[in-house]
């Protein structure tokens, strides 16, 4: 099964049109998920108030610490844990854009044209500064993001159609350059609204300015020390098991709450600091991003572009030869979900789903339409159980005394031993070891026989 699977994924990056969706796994735990936000937002009772604060905190906990990558981007960071973990992740992204790019050299371009579309619904930056990072060390490949221009860099969809050729120094030969597009379906914190004149309509342009980020983060920090002092007070009247932010948050997001009891205090807390919440939340609903609601929209900017890509994705998908290949994506954008399942028609499509748990197989059918026992061919979930190499007895495999544990990923249950290959990680769950897919085993999936092997390396200057 492991092997079956594995030669699938290599051989569609080989020989289709190649699509990527990345969703808001691949860039954890550095970014919280989407978590219940969206369905906090959507209920009933939830005052503007509440609204606000909701926001604010899904602003604390997926977006404020993109000021880390914008830093990246402009040439310094600075030392301490966060940015180690930014640094780890990054090194993940970075390695899968090697790994794409020695597949894209490979091609034949009159087969399949050198280019992936990597079409994301995260907000965040790993992937511009992994390119930026592969950038530095080879000038032969197109990044294209959809802008044009220099200074004034504006988002045209039409620039994604684009091929790039690369000519002899006497126009003698040319050759397709590899070309990654990189498609932000739901928006970028380094985007902003520009209004060409006062008559004119509004476009997107893209900048690597830190002033939004920078301005709402002030902001945030200083209503966050006021923050810590209101749940506290307010733990103490309403006697509330939480007493801190992150308890809050915690509590928020836990799949078993009822959501419907925490929406009064949810609304009593957010009445404390209503002034300070209203100022930040005008600034985050400048940033060109669809936030987490049921409507989504803030403005009709980003509606036009958000369905643009939808478009643009269900084109990809029902061209010859495609594949659409899903890392770290629940398919919780009922939009995208109908996107893939009505490409699922085209019988030369393949899908290919990275499932970082076992039981993300039946999360994600369950979002489709379709029920276990109808499920089309041409959708392949690889999950951590496609690599089980073995499950045996304690007590024998305590007697395999020349076995090599270094190279497999070994799970201990009560009474027996889970035995995988190598592309399987760990994680501690109630001091339980679980089996996942993470970027680092996707990446490990699609390299094992490239010739040219990843080599990190990162450039910045650290700040005290």
């Amino acid at each position: 099964m492991e092997i079956a699977k594995k030669e699938i994924l290599k051989n569609v990056l080989l020989e289709k049109n190649t699509t990527f969706l990345f969703g808001a796994g691949a860039s954890a735990p550095f970014f919280s998920s989407l978590g219940n936000f969206e369905q906090i937002l959507s209920e009933a009772n939830l005052t503007k108030n509440g609204k606000n604060l909701i926001k604010t905190l899904f602003y604390k906990v997926s977006i404020s610490d993109n000021l880390y990558l914008l830093n990246y981007l402009n040439g310094y960071c600075y030392c301490g844990e966060k940015t180690k973990l930014m640094l780890s992740i990054l090194n993940d992204y970075t390695r899968f854009i090697h790994n794409i790019l020695e597949f894209l050299k490979t091609r034949n371009s009159r087969v399949s044209p050198k280019r992936v579309n990597i079409i994301t619904t995260n907000y965040d930056l790993f992937l511009e500064s992994a390119i930026e990072t592969s950038l530095e060390h080879n000038a032969r490949i197109f990044f294209n993001d959809g802008a044009n221009g220099y200074v004034k860099r504006i988002l045209n969809t039409d620039n994604f159609n684009k091929t790039l050729l690369y000519s002899g120094v006497f126009d003698n030969y040319s050759s397709e350059m590899p070309v990654i597009n990189l498609i932000k379906c739901h928006g970028s914190v380094n985007w902003r609204e520009y209004l060409k004149n006062k008559k004119g309509r509004s476009k997107i342009q893209i900048t690597s300015s830190l002033s939004t980020i920078k301005d709402i983060n002030q902001l945030l920090s200083n209503f966050w020390s006021k923050f810590e002092t209101d749940i506290e007070n307010y733990m103490i009247l309403a006697n509330q098991e939480f007493s801190s932010p992150s308890e809050f948050i915690d509590l928020l997001n836990n799949r078993e709450i009822n959501l419907k009891e925490l929406i009064d205090d949810i609304n009593e807390i957010a009445n404390y600091s209503e002034h300070e919440l209203n100022e930040l939340v005008s600034l985050i609903e400048k940033l060109q991003i669809v936030l987490p609601t049921k409507k989504k929209f803030q403005t009709t900017l980003i509606e036009e572009h958000y369905f643009n890509m939808l478009r643009l994705l269900s084109y990809e998908l029902e061209k010859e030869q495609s594949a659409l290949i899903v890392f770290g994506f629940s398919f919780y954008d009922e939009h995208i979900a109908d996107v893939v399942q009505r490409s699922l028609n085209n019988p030369n499509l393949i899908v290919i789903v990275i499932c970082y748990r076992n039981d993300n197989k039946e999360e994600i059918i369950s979002t489709f339409n379709f029920s276990s026992h109808s499920i089309p061919t041409n959708i392949v979930f690889i999950k951590p159980d496609d690599f089980l190499i073995n499950e045996i007895d304690k007590d024998d495999f305590r007697e395999q005394e020349d076995f090599d544990k270094s190279q497999y990923t070994i799970v201990e249950l009560n009474e027996s031993v889970k035995i995988y290959s190598r592309e399987v990680q760990l994680i501690k769950e109630e001091s339980h070891d679980i089996p996942v897919l993470n970027f680092h085993s996707f990446n490990m999936c699609i390299e094992e026989d490239l010739l040219n092997s990843y080599q990190p390396s990162h450039s910045f200057e650290v700040g005290e």
